[in-house]
Order: C-alpha cells, then structure tokens, then sequence
C-alpha cells in the first residue's frame, strides 16, 4: 500500500477480516486465519517530519526502525525503548502494534511511554489521528497508547509519532554469578533501590539453577567507574567489569541477536511471558524442564523470553503459565494466528474494545 487514503478505501470495501502486516519479524502475530486478507504495509515509507530540537520524529508506518536510526544517529538521539528486531527489518508500525521494548528500556521506559500520536485507518474505513505532539494538546481518549500491542487488530496505523532522547554518551556493564534464583533476586531488589543509571538488568538461568545476571549503566564515560563501584558494592557477588566500549557494545549486540535470531526452523517459537520478580524462583525450574528451551529474562525480572525447540511444546507451556497465573503470546514461530498462553483474562477485555472500535468485524479478532 502506498497511500493512507488507498488503505482506507480497502478497508471500507473489505468483504474478509483484514490484518496489516510489514517485514513479518514478529511472524507469529503476522499468521492469520484463511479468511483474513494481509494488507502489505512495506509501500507506505518515510519519514514525514523530524525536528531535531523538538525531540520528535514522525514516519509513515511501513518505515523500518533501522531508517529512523539512521535519521537520529547524527544529532545525537536515539529511540530510548531499545527496539527489537531492527536488523531484520522491524517497521514502525509492527514495532507499535506488537508492543515490544528491547532489554534496555529501563532507562527511560518502555515503547508506550513514548507513542505521542497516530494517523489509523478505524474500522470504518476512515482516516482518524489520535494524541498529539504536544502533550497539554493530547487532551481526550488516549488513542495512541490503545494501539500499543492492539496485534494489528484495532485499526491500521498508517503514521506514528515519537518522542526521542538525546543518546547516552556511554555504557559500561557488570557481570555477576548467582548460586541461584533467590540470590540474584535479592541483588536485582538492591540495584534498583540505587540512584544508579540502569539500562539493562537481564538474568540468564542455566539448568544448575545458576543465574547470570548482566546490569548495564549509561552516563558520561567520566563517570560510569564510579557507577561500576557502586553497582558492585550493591550486588555484593564477584562481578566482572566491562569498560571498554567497543567490548562492551558487542556484549550487548550480541545478546540481542542471539535472542531475535532468525528462526528457520518454523518449529522453533518465541515467546513473550510478562512475569515479575517474585514469580522467577516457581517459574525458572518449570521453563527450564521444557524440552530444549532457551530463557533469557529482562527488564529486571519483568519479561521472560522462551526459545522452544517445538512448536508442540506450546500446549505444555500454556498450561504451566496457566497454573501459575501468568500471560505470554507467541511471538515468533509455527503456530496458526495470534496465539496468548496462560492466564487469558486480557482477551475478554480486548474484544470488547475491538467490537466496540470495529463493529462491523473489518479487522482479525483477537
């Protein structure tokens, strides 16, 4: 689609549900029922306005999130919700309607923190805007933080605000070995009780019941040993300090790769499982007694990432989150349509806003 008005036309004329869809990065949630129709949001491309000064940048919906990098590399600025899947052609608009932040998020927040406005085609047909690039004028219903993680099923984003930070400086890291869940725990409740800079705080469980935990702390370069110190000092464990820059950024990218890596196998899922702290000692030991399963949790122990070798191990983990009365969504992999795990009382709530939004059913239900 290359034209906002051409995509609302489609819609108003559609006889099937309709589900946007981009580069297929998130391609569990791009899976659709054999009576939907795709509606190809690659065309509709560009940036529409950036100001640099404004803290602002406004692209159509069909923008990979690597050409907004790009944008905002040389003033300084970047997208503080640490997007995922850039390197493998995330949109703009798959970013918003899938709602997911990467691990370094923690600094400023997450990716609904800093939707200003949207451009949508409703289930009307109709081109309609929501928000507003200036907060006191956003007065109202909140359209834009509905669209964050709607699944492309409340309406087609066509353009998106954002607002933008200026780029920290440096990063510098500390790596610390845990004998097991509740020792890290602690450490995690400790760095976040701390005036500290924290950009990441992932925690890697391995079958012994060890747990890795990686902090990552952004500010001037001058400063960060002294965060090191004091980050250590908090942890309390044996720590291992990255300072080095080029080092430490490959640590990271690394990271983020091995977790979004390209599935080829289109058995292999990943799956989002929002969780918290507290839940990680019951959760840990039952993730890992999946078969061939990788977990990585960021956010501090807030969002669990599952790698499954199968795709018939959905069943099994669904009823675990279940009994532990915790959610997840298939995010990635073989799996037909959108496909929430666990505790679903979400659903209900997000269908009554869909009908309510789309009442004559032009758009995928939940």
């Amino acid at each position: 689609m290359d034209s906002a008005a051409l995509i609302a036309a489609t819609v108003a004329g559609a006889n099937h549900p309709i589900l946007p869809t981009g580069n297929g990065t998130k391609s569990a949630l791009a899976v659709c029922a054999p009576n939907t129709t795709r509606l190809d949001m690659r065309g509709l491309t560009g940036i529409v306005s950036y100001e640099p000064s404004e803290y602002l940048i406004s692209a159509r919906a069909g923008t990979t999130i690597s050409e907004l990098q790009a944008a905002l590399f040389q003033p300084g600025q970047f997208l503080p919700f640490d997007p995922m899947f850039v390197s493998q052609g995330a949109t703009l608009g798959g970013t918003v309607a899938s709602g997911l932040s990467g691990s370094g998020h923690m600094l400023y927040g997450s990716l609904r923190d800093f939707v200003m406005e949207v451009e949508l085609v409703d289930g009307l047909g109709k081109l309609v805007r929501g928000g507003g690039k200036v907060v006191k004028n956003a007065a109202g219903f909140d359209l834009p933080k509905l669209m964050v993680g709607s699944y492309g099923r409340l309406g087609v984003l066509t353009e998106i605000t954002l607002k933008v930070f200026p780029r920290p400086p440096a990063f510098a890291s500390l790596i610390a070995q845990f004998s097991s869940i509740s020792a890290c725990s602690l450490a995690v409740q400790q760095l976040l009780s701390q005036p500290l800079p924290i950009a990441s705080l992932d925690l890697d469980p391995s079958q012994s019941g060890e747990v890795e935990l990686s902090a990552r702390f952004a500010g001037p370069s001058d400063s960060l040993p002294n965060v090191l110190r004091r980050g250590a000092a908090a942890i309390g464990g044996v720590t291992q300090s990255l300072l080095d820059l080029d080092r430490e950024r490959q640590l990271w990218q690394a990271r983020a790769e091995t977790m979004e890596q390209s599935q080829h196998d289109s058995q292999q899922s990943l799956v989002r499982i929002a969780t918290t702290l507290d839940a990680l000692p019951k959760l840990f030991p039952a993730l890992l007694g999946l078969r061939g399963v990788s977990l990585r949790t960021t956010g501090g122990g807030s969002v669990a990432w599952l790698s499954l070798a199968s795709s018939a191990d959905i069943v099994a983990l669904d009823h675990l989150l279940e009994a532990q009365e915790l959610s997840g969504v298939v995010v990635r992999g073989g799996v037909d349509g959108l496909r929430a795990l666990g505790k679903k009382n979400w659903l209900t709530t997000a269908r009554r806003i869909q009908h309510a939004i789309d009442p004559e059913g032009k758009f995928a239900n939940y």
